[in-house]
């Protein structure tokens, strides 16, 4: 397979242009290619008549295309370099009748003289050298491509999704039972596996430049209580039997402590790193902060409740306006009456009376009652309950699609990155001024030394806070980016005094509505049913 090629030809009457058809299946001569090479030797020519005798490549064509009888013209390469400089590709056009052809050296020169110095392929050079196949391209040279390293990954080797949710009865009531949502672990298993990264190798692009490789990113796995890691670091092992909670990225191992009665004056306030589990009441006054989670059997009255895990109220909880219920993931509870309840994933109960209540994710209001009446209930994803507002068209403030815990930590981290990275950007600056000193071997004074170090120190530390926000807002970008597709969903009947906003756009209830779903379209909160 050979492409058709062209080529200049001196006569008594002048230069013709003579074309010559592909043989084998090979590609025709480029009309545009032809009028390149004749304007790079500037060779006054009619464009229309070379375009019409190359309308048809079967058959050998000619072109008078000037009187004059053009200088002998060696033979000639063009060489181009690609993007990214990672290959060079060259066409070769024959000499004019009595012109030079091309020799390795010369062809190796004319490289070189573009700048191209590495990943040279002389085998290819002699292929062509051997075989003269015009307006063909060869690839004459290539980088050496980086090799790319690996992410570092961490294998978890206990159930870290913690959003099972309780099961419903027959009769509608929800059933507190069976909620088994602890990660159970026991002495010496091991919790997480860490796959190291692997930096990766540079290339080099044709013109002798480094090719980078991806930068990887690097994971560490972190000892904490009740946990060690292996001598090697690449295996978390749990030091006791209790239970494993995967928190910002970090694994927490904790057991259980059990109240067998009231929180009260017999017990006082409880503060616990770990699981509380409590088989009577919280009283009014008292105060229950855990890092784990709560589990309450009883009745909590006016108290506190703050769990960085789940919070589950067996019964429910009567605030008497002054009870708080804070959790970092789940809050499950028979009923919430007038208090105040946070939850950093969802909020699932029968009834909400009078409460100002807010989730991360949704609020389902579910089982024999399913009724919201006053107070404010704010989702990031969704509300759902049997009955809203009341006949008596009770204030009732409905709230999804925004998420402000999530947001402010944004901000906080966009700010916190802008200030390192100025401070990383002028210890770099000071680093470099004070190592071209030390690298000219001028004697500085001991200050400077311990600038020196303490600054090579801190841009360590730095780049590794850095790296942190930066895991951190790629998992809020995730958490905020649906924050504009909640929806209210009520069951039975939506009263009036019901005010619902979804992503900032309020819509208010002035009539009895029923089966119905509101959602966000465009400016407007739109009422449409569903079945």
């Amino acid at each position: 397979m050979t492409n058709g090629y062209f080529q200049l030809e001196i006569r008594q009457d002048g230069t013709y242009l003579i074309v010559y058809p592909p043989v084998d299946g090979g590609a025709p001569a480029d009309p545009s290619e032809v009028l390149s090479y004749l304007d790079g030797y500037r060779v006054d020519y009619d464009k229309i008549a070379i375009y019409n005798i190359m309308r048809d490549f079967s058959t050998r064509k000619e072109l008078r295309i000037t009187t004059l009888k053009v200088s002998r013209f060696d033979e000639t390469m063009n060489a181009d370099i690609s993007d990214g400089f990672t290959s060079v590709t060259a066409r070769f056009y024959p000499e004019v009748e009595g012109g030079k052809k091309l020799s390795k050296n010369e062809i190796l020169w004319l490289l070189n003289k573009k700048g191209i110095r590495y990943g040279i392929k002389e085998d290819v050079i002699d292929r062509y050298l051997a075989e003269r196949f015009y307006c063909t391209s060869y690839v004459v040279a290539e980088a050496d491509p980086p090799i790319e390293g690996s992410d570092a990954s961490i294998e978890y080797c206990f159930n870290t999704d913690l959003s099972k949710k309780p099961k419903m009865n027959e009769d509608g009531s929800v059933d507190f039972h069976q909620l088994d949502n602890l990660s159970k672990v026991e002495r010496d298993q091991v919790l997480a596996i860490l796959t190291p990264a692997v930096t990766g190798k540079p290339g080099t692009d044709v013109l002798g430049r480094a090719i980078a490789p991806r930068k990887v990113n690097f994971k560490f796995l972190k000892q904490s209580k009740n946990a060690r890691l292996s001598p090697d670091g690449l295996k978390l092992i749990s030091n006791v039997n209790g239970h494993a909670v995967l928190t910002d990225n970090q694994v927490f191992v904790s057991d259980t402590y059990e109240i067998a009665g009231n929180v009260d004056v017999e017990t006082g306030d409880v503060e616990y790193n770990g699981n509380v589990k409590i088989a009577g009441n919280v009283n009014s006054g008292y105060r229950v902060m855990v890092d784990g989670d709560v589990i309450v059997e009883g009745i909590v009255e006016g108290a506190e409740i703050i769990a960085a895990g789940q919070i589950i109220l067996k019964r429910g909880i009567q605030g008497m306006n002054k009870g708080r219920l804070v959790a970092g993931s789940n809050v499950i509870a028979k009923f919430i009456e007038s208090a105040e309840v946070s939850a950093g994933g969802y909020v699932r109960t029968e009834s909400i009376m009078h409460s100002q209540v807010s989730s991360g994710a949704e609020v389902i209001v579910a089982g024999k009652k399913g009724f919201i009446t006053g107070g404010t209930i704010k989702a990031s994803k969704c509300v759902e309950a049997k009955t809203a507002g009341s006949v008596m068209g009770t204030q009732t403030n409905i709230e999804v699609g925004e998420n402000m815990i999530y947001i402010e930590e944004e901000r906080a981290l966009l700010t916190e990155r802008r200030t390192l990275k100025d401070n990383l950007d002028k210890a770099e600056k000071i680093i470099f001024y004070l190592s071209k000193k030390i690298k000219d071997r001028e004697q500085l004074p001991p200050e400077k030394i311990t600038q020196f170090q303490q600054l090579s120190a801190s841009k360590t530390g730095i780049r590794k806070r850095l790296e942190e926000i930066d895991n951190r807002l790629d998992e809020l970008d995730a958490l905020l980016e649906n924050q504009t597709k909640g929806y209210v969903q009520v069951d039975d009947i939506m009263y009036p005094g019901c005010k619902v906003t979804i992503a900032t756009v309020t819509t208010y209830i002035k009539t009895e509505t029923k089966h119905c779903r509101l959602i966000r379209d465009g400016a407007d909160v739109r009422v449409t049913a569903y079945h």
